[in-house]
């Protein structure tokens, strides 16, 4: 039985890993996790793509490098055993440099975000989490043109000691964009230090307990950044998507229980930025090759 579900497993990650990545995904990671002794949790990330060309014809010697580094704070106020409500704080900021764009001079973006939630453990074996978020704009508060809003419905069944059921759904909303991802999958645990995480968008990897404190995995990684440029740029209020996906080994360090220190390095696969205009029509797509890319992260619970 554990071999026929771990087959079942490999087969979805296998099929992420050859997809041509043109679709959309969610713009931030989002948990389902609610510390249970510690109610802050405080975590950062940075990723570093190196520079690219592009695929497109006509645009031949142009490079292309993204960044994206963030933090954020989270509160968990547990009003019982089985239910709680959690707040959170935080901030996104990346680059998109493209050479010679002729969309928009802009190079730097900033999120700031703010979301609150709630989860239940009230039905056995079930963990349930909503989030609401709004991010916005550094440069322009203004919450019809320039916000992104996001919520999270996320239910987590323990079918055994090993076996692990995912589902829920992600709703995007702003720059006139509605979009809806379904978050389904498993985590399954074949052997005592093997870990496979199926769950889509969330977490694709396969991990390994290499002593007490050290994991070692591979994961496949989504990175896509939606953000409104501003009113003076050749395309005015125009809106960019970056979008590619990859796949890396990760080094996991985890001290002590209320610290996971992670370093990560891999190869994007091809990717897509599009470019709309103000209302989300007239897109051009400026597809780019693969490159290497690294970062670390880090997450303290106090």
């Amino acid at each position: 039985m554990r071999y026929l579900l771990l087959t079942l497993v490999l087969f979805p990650i296998f099929l992420c890993a050859e997809d041509e990545y043109t679709g959309d995904y969610p713009l931030f990671g989002v948990e389902n996790s609610p510390p249970p002794f510690y109610p802050f949790s405080l975590s950062g990330q940075y990723v570093d793509v190196q520079e690219t060309s592009f695929r497109s014809p006509g645009l031949e010697g142009r490079k292309l490098r993204y960044t994206q580094a963030d933090a954020a704070l989270a509160f968990t106020l547990p009003c019982s055993e089985y239910f709680g409500f959690i707040f959170g704080a935080g901030w996104v900021g990346t680059e998109v440099d493209m050479d010679q764009n002729p969309e928009f001079s802009e190079t730097n973006f900033n999120y700031a975000n703010f979301s609150i939630g709630a989860f239940s453990k009230s039905f056995p074996d079930w963990t349930w989490t909503l989030t609401l978020a709004a991010f916005l704009d550094f440069e322009d508060f203004g919450f019809n043109d320039y916000t992104l809003y996001q919520g999270v419905l996320w239910g987590k069944y323990d079918f055994c000691k090993w076996l692990e059921l995912d589902f829920g759904l992600i709703l995007e909303v702003g720059l006139n964009k509605e979009k809806v991802w379904p978050i389904f999958g498993l985590s399954f645990t074949p052997w005592d230090k093997v870990r496979i995480n199926a769950i889509y968008p969330i977490n694709i990897a396969i991990e390994y307990d290499w002593s007490k404190c050290w994991t070692v995995a591979g994961s496949i990684r989504f990175l896509r950044n939606r953000h409104r440029v501003n009113s003076d740029e050749i395309n005015p209020k125009g809106i960019f998507e970056y979008c590619t996906s990859g796949a890396e080994l990760d080094l996991i360090f985890t001290p002590f229980k209320w610290a996971i220190l992670k370093g990560f390095a891999g190869t994007t696969f091809d990717g897509d930025l599009k470019i709309t205009d103000r209302h989300n029509n007239n897109a051009h797509h400026y597809k780019f090759n693969g490159s290497l890319y690294a970062g670390a992260s880090a997450i303290a619970s106090f």
